[in-house]
């Protein structure tokens, strides 16, 4: 399996699955920005009417599956992961978003998929407790890490999965791709 940091959005990952997470409420009175508002935007605004109206309230681990999204999106499949309410954020409900995101992309049998937290578009800013490279890695990877036990038992097909970038904004590609290294080196034996 290949991991990469790329700078795209959710809607512009060139993925068979790209997933995005969403809090119940942004932070304050801000509005969803960056990736996450291209995301919105590229379905029309029916993101963000879907939880306004309580269809997908964005709770925690609570999915929304889009197979079908509009032409013009790159990822042939879109998943929204809930992240609940943004104050309580910690870095167990992101680990467990990032297994979520890895189990349903094997599942819907994806060659590739893509990884956005959208955690500071939602306005949520004060990260660095969250050690959120690490986190998320170390979640895809135990996800990883159990699917290919089943596969191994024969209780279920091999993943297909050969590829997993993280999607950050290209302000932070740089120093995102640095903090990911030093993850990867903490979880992968000399």
């Amino acid at each position: 399996m290949q991991f990469d940091v790329v700078a795209w959005g959710p809607a512009q990952a060139d993925v068979d699955f790209s997933v995005a997470c969403m809090f119940e409420h942004e932070v304050g009175d801000a509005g969803i920005a960056g990736g996450l508002l291209g995301l919105d935007q590229a379905l029309g605004g029916q993101l963000s009417r879907l939880r306004a109206n309580g269809a997908f309230r964005a709770q925690e681990m609570e999915t929304l599956l889009i197979t079908l999204p509009p032409p013009g999106m790159a990822p042939r499949a879109v998943v929204v992961i809930g992240l609940g309410d943004p104050a309580t954020l910690d870095s167990e409900r992101l680990r467990r978003a990032t297994r979520v995101a890895m189990r349903e992309a094997i599942r819907h049998g994806a060659r590739s998929m893509a990884f956005a937290p959208s955690v500071l578009d939602a306005g949520h800013s004060d990260n660095a407790a969250l050690h959120m490279p690490t986190v998320m890695l170390d979640g895809m990877l135990s996800a990883l890490r159990a699917e290919v036990a089943l596969a191994a038992a024969g209780l279920a097909p091999p993943p297909a999965l050969q590829h997993c970038i993280f999607d950050v904004g290209a302000p932070r590609l740089s120093e995102a791709a640095q903090e990911f290294s030093a993850a990867w080196q903490s979880h992968v034996p000399a």
